[in-house]
């Protein structure tokens, strides 16, 4: 039995949609058990809705909302009786697998680094890696939102990371790892991006060079490494296309239509997983509606069963010590 700890409160829309998707996680899998962290008379009321009345969710009291706008780390410090800080503290006892929330996706970074930890020193700052769709295979992008300002080594980091998640987890040997960028040409974006540029030339990692949005959408790359920043908006724009695409078309019923919505729903993805931490984050859509959810627990808990988080952090340590020193400062 996998035990998944979800945040209650987290996400746009959420009591509601939150207990609905947990819900229908444990009825569609005998194997999950859900631990929904929020103030308890408020969700048993809304499973009590729903007419749940079986053995796969437990209740766990946590009263305290969290804003999206509430700077990260004093969520961790204040809201220690939140349903996000709840998850990870469970988590951090060993009483659950995984952890879940569709909240302030800063303030679920910062409890699973300040809760569970890096899982290596020598790694800077763990991104966000969200699994996406090309024309040719599935991809993951690295970060896709959980840093910003970051410094050109910590974006080798992030090639690590996700190279390590692409071996382990889709199975590709030398994933190759592409640069996002304005342009193919070495020189090219800003200055962050021409040291990254050289310095994953000599990273032990399969670097294929500068790749643009088109090259991304085609599957040029296994891995897209970007800031924080510019993944955040590329995943943003990705879900707007979905979205766009329904709005004026609708569900088309036919073999490359379905094909299409199981491709690019950005629902069925199951949210982003935090790569190089001591367990498993995920972070859920904040519009999430309850099909999102349910895919969310679904995929944490298929982490968790597979102990990807796990096998992701030794091959990343083991890409680590392969990765030249770097050169002492200029005196």
């Amino acid at each position: 039995m996998i035990k998944v700890a979800l945040d209650a409160l987290g996400g746009d829309f959420a009591p509601d949609v939150v207990i609905e998707g947990a819900v229908n996680a444990v009825n569609k899998n005998a194997n999950i058990h859900v631990v929904l962290c929020g103030p308890e008379a408020q969700v048993k009321e809304g499973l009590a809705k729903l007419g749940y009345t079986g053995n796969g969710i437990t209740v766990v009291d946590a009263p305290d909302p969290v804003a999206m706008d509430e700077h990260p780390v004093m969520v961790v410090k204040k809201k220690q009786h939140s349903g996000l800080v709840t998850c990870v503290a469970l988590q951090k006892k060993g009483m659950v697998d995984a952890s879940v929330s569709a909240g302030n996706s800063g303030a679920m970074m910062a409890s699973c680094l300040l809760l569970l930890g890096k899982s290596n020193d020598k790694f800077a700052r763990p991104p966000i890696g969200c699994v996406i769709p090309t024309a040719d295979h599935p991809v993951i992008l690295v970060d896709a939102g959980a840093n910003v300002d970051e410094r050109a080594s910590t974006l080798v980091d992030f090639a690590i990371a996700g190279s390590a998640f692409a071996e382990t987890y889709f199975g590709y040997p030398q994933p190759k790892v592409g640069l996002l960028n304005m342009g193919e040409e070495e020189h090219k974006g800003p200055a962050v991006l021409q040291e990254a540029y050289q310095l994953l030339k000599s990273a032990p990692v399969n670097f294929i060079g500068n790749i643009e949005g088109e090259d991304l959408i085609m599957g040029k790359a296994d891995v897209i490494v970007s800031s924080g920043f510019t993944g955040n908006v590329v995943l943003k724009m990705l879900e707007g296309f979905f979205e766009m695409h329904h709005k004026m078309f609708g569900s088309i019923d036919t073999e490359a239509g379905r094909k299409f919505d199981a491709m690019w729903d950005y629902r069925m993805t199951g949210g982003a997983l935090l790569l190089g931490l001591n367990g498993t984050g995920i972070i859920a859509h904040g519009r999430s509606d309850a099909l999102a959810i349910e895919k969310a627990v679904e995929v944490a808990a298929k982490y968790a069963e597979a102990g990807v988080a796990a096998k992701v952090n030794e091959r990343l340590a083991a890409i680590k010590d392969e990765t030249p020193a770097e050169p002492a400062a200029e005196a």
